[in-house]
């Protein structure tokens, strides 16, 4: 039986990634896109995402243009890592006639959390405020998801301050009040996984190799964020943070998770840092969200690359091995 789910993202090299993958592995069942500023704003990230079903020729899925600005009605600063169009300059490349929806993407989470009897995963791989926005709606939102599977946060390391990474950054307080509102669960993927599997130089030379409008479209679309990385860290890796966050629902086994009760630092010097207490330690044990302590790297990107490359699945397993 497919899982259903929606994803609300920004999309982004990181999040077309996910997106791709939800829909080509036959476990997965992609209800539809909610979008949000973040990398990029939001009429560049609303665009992208209607791009990337177009490619992947899933128009029939609805997407639903969301928050501009955060809770602070301040719109946040984007993401430059993933080129001006969000997508490596390459955003041009894919054309469509897909039109969004008319329903707001917070309105739409409202009546799909009244439509889903418990059954939709959500995941939020941008910032957080649509979701937070319907919770301020409805204090019961929560409530009416199986899970909510978050790309954001980390307890050792940040990209925008040393603490605090990026979709926690952008609308800290979203993230604060979404992590604390109550879902029957949460999954926090940060950082410290994520960095993990980011795109390596060798892989990303297979994909062009592999010579398909895919695999030359996400070569492509990664290239910024290679150099970026060399640039600055000497590592010739591409980032590809929310893509685990769907690798994770497909199976379980790839990360190791711990309970955790999460905070997020809405304000001042530690803006958007995610305070992990790994067992609720000092929070008399109480725990509100499980945290992805480490990965399986090799499995990741067994999954990924079969999934999405299937016809090449034979020369991906022979070079792993």
């Amino acid at each position: 039986m497919k899982i259903p789910i929606i994803i609300d993202c920004d999309p982004g090299v990181d999040d077309a990634l996910a997106i791709i993958l939800a829909l080509r592995h036959p476990k997965v069942d992609l209800k539809a896109v909610c979008t949000v500023t973040g990398n990029g704003d939001l009429e560049n990230t609303t665009k992208n995402g209607l791009k990337i079903l177009s490619l992947c020729g899933r128009e029939d899925i609805p997407l639903y243009k969301g928050s501009g600005k955060g809770l602070d009605d301040k719109q946040p600063d984007t993401v430059p890592a993933f080129g001006d169009d969000g997508l490596g300059g390459y955003a041009h490349v894919v054309q469509t006639d897909k039109q969004i929806e008319q329903e707001n993407a917070v309105d739409f989470l409202l009546r799909a959390a009244d439509e889903s009897n418990g059954e939709i995963t959500l995941f939020a791989t941008g910032p957080c405020t649509n979701i937070a926005r319907a919770i301020r709606k409805d204090k019961e939102f929560p409530k009416k998801f199986k899970k909510l599977i978050v790309m954001g946060g980390a307890k050792y390391t940040g990209n925008m301050s040393p603490v605090a990474e990026y979709n926690f950054w952008a609308d800290p307080l979203a993230a604060k009040e979404v992590m604390n509102a109550g879902f029957h669960e949460i999954v926090m993927i940060g950082l410290d996984v994520t960095n993990k599997i980011a795109l390596g130089a060798d892989i990303r030379e297979i994909l062009r190799m592999f010579d398909t409008d895919l695999s030359r479209f996400i070569y492509n679309i990664t290239r910024v964020g290679l150099e970026e990385n060399w640039e600055t860290r000497r590592k010739p890796v591409a980032p590809m943070h929310d893509v685990l966050t769907v690798a994770y629902l497909i199976d379980e086994s790839i990360l190791t998770l711990k309970k955790a009760n999460i905070d997020v630092v809405a304000e001042g010097i530690g803006r958007g840092q995610s305070i992990v207490d790994i067992g609720g330690h000092w929070s008399d044990g109480n725990c509100n969200a499980l945290y992805a302590a480490e990965v399986d790297v090799e499995k990741f990107y067994k999954l990924f690359l079969t999934t999405i490359f299937k016809e090449n699945e034979q020369e991906i397993l022979e070079y792993l091995r």
